[in-house]
């Protein structure tokens, strides 16, 4: 039965739910889809839809994109509140102070293009930017675009160049922190003609058509989860006709498709793809349902394969059920599912860790090759606001996590293990070097973090204004470097320490770097004759990793809710926990 006969029964609970599925199907018409942000709106029994909030202004009508944003972001498991804001009232809207944690701010090129002046565009958008700043808001900011060519033709490139001069200023002016929706690139993939509706724009100055409003809609929720959450983590890919054509445990590895022909290619671009995803940072893992040996050997037997085993962070290979083998690779990968995105050729395998591991991402695969990279990128799972070195390694990270785990399989007890490491850790104040990284992991870590506050750039740098310990812990062992693993922020509050933020990669996790942090913390509260450490735990659906982390430590607790937990620990304090990690 459908989401609207459901509803129309008065059943509302299932009909959410059928309708839930169906827009992470993609199965909504953009009409449906406007539809359904407006129902989640008006539903006061939606709980979930009151989570981050979220404005949308523009230069032009924005009240049919309002509501496709949130069902879009709704359907992946993002809650948003999204309000509309007036029309062509950016400025206004901004300075009235009405909340949001989320401005997307959407221009449009009507009133430029006839008086073509870049730097006073950039400077009104420089303007906006720094106002939702001051509400503590981060900002997704579309581009400009040409609909037609203008006046001067294509060749002479009036407007087109003028939009293109603009959006480069505007891409070079962004905050770091902010988002950057390429209009012009989301249209052009599109196309024009179905993405603009003139007709729509002189009735109601909404210069979008339905299915270009929707197309828009969920490159600004990209946005929003990049700013919020960062892009997934891990990539789990099937091999037999995914990486490759054909059967390998039937054809040998030299019998496989895989360059040379048409068919060929397209599996060879579509790997040079992934190996580019691996080299940024995303965690490439196979799931597939084969011999172990024959799964593995075109990697080193194939001259065609653009993949190495060395791109895979995780290898699995058996004949049990693929949520079985993707629930192993994130026990091994210490990740949540919720970070999967999972690609299989198999519609039955689709379906089942649809049905079996809801929280993972399924991409609906084609039957054509040649079209799986556009499959892929038509999800925007992998949007990230910007790369750190550390993403850049992280396929290394994990090869050189898997020889750790061999050692600790050797070892005769847990702290010979951590003995054997040799760990080492350097701590240091917050600066600029590192606040990049910083707020990333501020926006994405979930396991370990005790607060789980996400906190921008603009209010981490006011928190260090106002005095607040800020220390991040870069680690390394006898194998290699973590890098930067470990992030705590603390206010002085009446004569108290206060832990605003603590987190840690969960590479790191059971390797006693907390006990490090806590002994810096220590030292930073007396160094500034402070009484206690005050630590703070708020409960989430993820963080249940570190529900007792200020009991195992030592700390008393003060209070205790559902809603979360103080503890303190009297200075000067008896002995600190034991760590295994020397400070460099």
């Amino acid at each position: 039965m459908s989401w609207k006969q459901l509803r129309k029964q008065g059943r509302t609970g299932e009909a959410l739910a059928a309708l839930r599925e169906a827009v992470r199907r993609e199965q909504l018409e953009p009409e449906e889809l406007e539809r359904a942000g407006r129902m989640l709106a008006a539903d006061a029994r939606q709980d979930e839809n009151g989570g981050l909030r979220v404005r949308v202004l523009g230069q032009c009508t924005t009240s049919w994109l309002a509501p496709m944003i949130a069902a879009l972001a709704w359907g992946r498991g993002l809650p948003l509140a999204v309000a509309s804001g007036e029309f062509d009232n950016v400025v206004q809207d901004l300075a009235s102070g009405a909340p949001a944690d989320v401005v997307v701010l959407l221009p449009w090129s009507e009133r430029y293009l006839a008086n073509p002046l870049v730097d006073d565009e950039v400077a009104q958008w420089r303007h906006a930017w720094r106002l939702a700043a001051g509400r503590g808001a981060r900002v997704v900011q579309i581009g400009y675009d040409w609909v037609g060519a203008g006046p001067l033709g294509h060749h002479l490139a009036g407007d087109v160049a003028h939009v293109r001069a603009l959006n480069a200023e505007l891409r070079a002016a962004l905050p770091a922190s902010a988002y950057f929706v390429d209009l012009e690139a989301v249209s052009g993939l599109a196309g024009r003609a179905q993405f603009y509706d003139p007709r729509q724009y002189h009735w109601t100055k909404q210069p979008f058509s339905m299915a270009g409003a929707a197309e828009l809609a969920r490159h600004v929720v990209a946005g929003i989860r990049a700013l919020v959450t960062g892009p997934k983590k891990v990539l789990v890919l099937d091999l037999d006709n995914t990486l490759w054509g054909g059967v390998v445990g039937e054809t040998g590895p030299l019998g496989i498709t895989l360059g040379g022909t048409p068919e060929g290619e397209a599996f060879v671009a579509f790997q040079r793809h992934l190996r580019g995803l691996a080299r940024r940072g995303v965690l490439l893992a196979v799931a597939s349902k084969n011999n172990p040996a024959d799964a593995r050997e075109p990697f080193g037997a194939h001259p065609d394969m653009a993949l190495a085993i060395d791109d895979l962070a995780a290898f699995e290979a058996s004949w049990d059920p693929k949520a079985m083998a993707l629930q192993r690779i994130a026990d091994a990968l210490q990740l949540g599912l919720d970070s999967f995105v999972f690609f299989d050729d198999n519609p039955a395998e689709r379906e089942h860790i649809r049905q079996a591991l809801p929280e993972v991402e399924v991409v609906e695969v084609p039957e054509d090759p040649a079209d799986y990279l556009r499959a892929l990128e038509a999800g925007l799972w992998f949007e990230a606001v910007a790369l750190t070195d550390e993403d850049r390694a992280r396929t290394a990270q994990y090869a050189v996590e898997r020889q750790r785990a061999e050692l600790r399989g050797a070892a005769s007890s847990l702290d010979d293990y951590l003995a054997s490491l040799e760990m080492c850790a350097r701590v240091r104040d917050l600066d600029d070097t590192d606040m990049q990284r910083a707020v990333q992991l501020i926006g994405k870590t979930n396991q370990f973090n005790l607060t789980t506050r996400r906190h921008s750039e603009a209010h981490v740098r006011a928190l260090l204004a106002g005095g607040a310990v800020a220390v991040t812990v870069r680690v390394r062992d006898r194998f290699g470097d973590h890098g930067l693993v470990s992030l705590a922020i603390a206010v002085p509050r009446d004569g108290d320490l206060v832990v605003d933020t603590w987190l840690m990669s969960c590479r790191v996790i059971g390797r006693t770097v907390e006990q490090l942090v806590l002994a810096e913390l220590v030292r930073r509260a007396t160094e500034r004759g402070l009484h206690r450490v005050v630590g703070e735990y708020l409960p989430t659906a993820k963080n249940a990793l570190v529900a007792r982390l200020y009991d195992d430590l030592g700390f008393a607790a003060l209070d205790a809710s559902p809603a979360g937990s103080r503890y303190a620990l009297a200075l000067p304090c008896a002995a600190l926990p034991r760590t295994f990690v020397a400070r460099e």
